[in-house]
C-alpha cells in the first residue's frame, strides 16, 4: 500500500515546453489544417487572442479561460485522437522529457510514493504522457462537454496557482494520505502554495522568483536545465 504521493506539475518541470499552447499549434497546422482562408483566419485570430492575453496584465487563471473558451464545438473524440497524436510526438522527441526529473519519479515510486500529475493543461493532453510514465492520477483541466462536443468551459476548480494546492489537499483528504510525507515538484513561482502545502518540496528551478523563495526555506532545488 503506497504511504504517500509525489505531486509534479508537468509543463517546465517533466515537459520542455507549453502543452496547451503547443496543442493549439499542432491542432491548426497538423491537425485539421489551415491551407483554406477560413482555417488560416481562424488561426490566426485565435493566435493573436491568446498573445494578446498573455502580453496582458492578466491573470493566468484568465488566460487558461480564454484559452479553453476556444474548445467550444470541437469533437470530444477527435480532440482526443489529436492529442493522442501530438503527445505521442513529445514522448518519442528525446529532447521534450526533462530526463533527470523523470528520473525523480521512478526513484520515488521505487521508495513507496505513488506520482501524480498537476497541471493547469488538460486531462487529454496529459494522460498519454501519463500511462508513459505509469502516472494513474491526474489533478488537470476537465474540459465539459455533453459526449459529443465540448462547450467551452470547464470544470472548476482551476487547477492553476494556489488551484493547484486546493486540489492537492482535495485529494490529499479523499486519499486519506498526510501531505507531510509526500513531496511536490515545481518549476514556476505561480507553483509555491503547491510546494508549500506538502513536507518534502522540490524546486526546479529556471525561474529566479522560485529559485529564490526555495532557497529563503531551505528547500531543496534541482535546475531545469541539468543534461
Amino acid at each position: 500500500m503506497k504511504v504517500s504521493y509525489a505531486f509534479f506539475d508537468v509543463d517546465g518541470t517533466l515537459l520542455r515546453g507549453k502543452s496547451m499552447f503547443e496543442f493549439h499549434d499542432f491542432w491548426y497546422q497538423r491537425w485539421i489544417g489551415v491551407s483554406d482562408l477560413h482555417r488560416r483566419e481562424e488561426y490566426e485570430d485565435a493566435s493573436a487572442v491568446l498573445r494578446m492575453q498573455c502580453e496582458s496584465t492578466n491573470s493566468r487563471s484568465v488566460i487558461n479561460l480564454r484559452y479553453y473558451e476556444l474548445f467550444a464545438g470541437r469533437q470530444v473524440d477527435e480532440v482526443q485522437r489529436c492529442a493522442q497524436a501530438w503527445a505521442s510526438g513529445k514522448i518519442a522527441d528525446p529532447k521534450s522529457l526533462i530526463t533527470h526529473v523523470v528520473a525523480e519519479v521512478q526513484s520515488l515510486r521505487d521508495r513507496g510514493s505513488e506520482p501524480v500529475f498537476v497541471s493547469g493543461s488538460f486531462v487529454e493532453a496529459l494522460q498519454p504522457i501519463a500511462q508513459h510514465l505509469g502516472v494513474c492520477h491526474i489533478l488537470a483541466t476537465r474540459l465539459l462537454h455533453d459526449g459529443i462536443r465540448y462547450s467551452g468551459r470547464i470544470k472548476h476548480p482551476q487547477t492553476i496557482g494556489p488551484g493547484k494546492a486546493n486540489a492537492i489537499r482535495k485529494f490529499a483528504t479523499e486519499q486519506a494520505i498526510d501531505l507531510k510525507n509526500s513531496w511536490a515538484y515545481g518549476d514556476d513561482i505561480s507553483d509555491l502554495e503547491m510546494l508549500e502545502a506538502v513536507g518534502n518540496p522540490v524546486a526546479v528551478v529556471g525561474d529566479p522568483l522560485l529559485e529564490r523563495a526555495a532557497n529563503e526555506r531551505a528547500w531543496r532545488h534541482i535546475s531545469a536545465n541539468h543534461s
